[in-house]
């Protein structure tokens, strides 16, 4: 009887440990959970210096999968006058590191962001290049370092807290950071808030993503983000103006034809 009440025990106790979620597991269902075959949104970004100061911009996004997986996005500036045309066009790749080119208007040419130089910032916001790829989830190692109620918005989220941190000696090497720290709700799986750290291990930004809207059943996006430079004195905002999901998108708009004739700004 005895045996029998042990081995009950211990069965539970290995089962439950063998169904526990892992951090990769979170975000490999967070991605799939929110995917959708394509999306186009107009936002408003808002630049904040240290001393206040403030320059607002307006911003295209184009997303689209175009294999099982595989994304490709484009961004355009589309305001103010000086910036107007500036573009991102990012690729990302199956089985090798994702591609990147810059397209400016006055020198009418894209340029390829190389490796080491994602580290830096895009366009003066407080978002890097490496921030404006998808995430790649073969290259780092998710942990799940414990489970906290977030307050945010005046409201109580159950959360996973994940640690990211490069998995690969070329990751290490290509990333600005040494870890990220990453607040995913337990119930819809939606990422409130992130903390990037330096190599060093200092706390160098955060990231807080707002106003959440069910953007189709059971997809949902943020309608707000802030992104916070702890080191910089400065701050990121955008607010989404307009979305919509699922719409018919050619391939052809995340192309170097696209964007040099024009017509991205049509």
């Amino acid at each position: 009887m005895k045996k029998s009440v042990c081995f009950v025990v211990c069965f539970f106790i290995w089962a439950s440990i063998g169904w526990a979620i892992t951090g990769k597991e979170v975000i490999e269902k967070q991605k799939q959970k929110h995917k959708v075959k394509s999306e186009v949104a107009t936002e408003i970004m808002l630049l904040v210096d240290s001393d206040g100061s403030k320059e607002k911009r307006l911003v295209k996004r184009y997303a689209k999968e175009v294999e099982p997986d595989i994304h490709r996005y484009l961004i355009v500036f589309t305001a103010p006058a000086d910036i107007k045309g500036t573009a991102l066009l990012t690729w990302e790749n199956k089985d090798r590191a994702n591609d990147q080119w810059l397209y400016m208007p006055a020198i009418k040419k894209m340029q390829r962001i190389a490796k080491g130089s994602k580290k830096n910032y895009f366009m003066g916001t407080d978002f890097t290049y490496e921030d404006m790829e998808p995430e790649d989830i073969d290259n780092y190692n998710y942990t799940i370092l414990r489970e906290e109620t977030l307050t945010q918005d005046k409201k109580d989220w159950p959360c996973y807290v994940i640690e990211a941190v490069p998995a690969t000696k070329q990751k290490k090497r290509e990333s600005s950071y040494g870890k990220r720290i990453m607040w995913i709700t337990k119930n819809d799986l939606l990422t409130l808030k992130i903390e990037f750290y330096n190599k060093r291990g200092k706390l160098i930004k955060v990231q807080t993503n707002h106003g959440f809207k069910e953007v189709q059943s059971g997809v949902f996006r943020p309608t707000k983000t802030l992104m916070n430079n702890i080191e910089r004195k400065h701050k990121t905002l955008t607010g989404t103006k307009t979305r919509s999901v699922n719409v018919e998108l050619d391939n052809s708009v995340f192309t170097e034809r696209y964007i040099l004739t024009g017509r991205y700004l049509q």
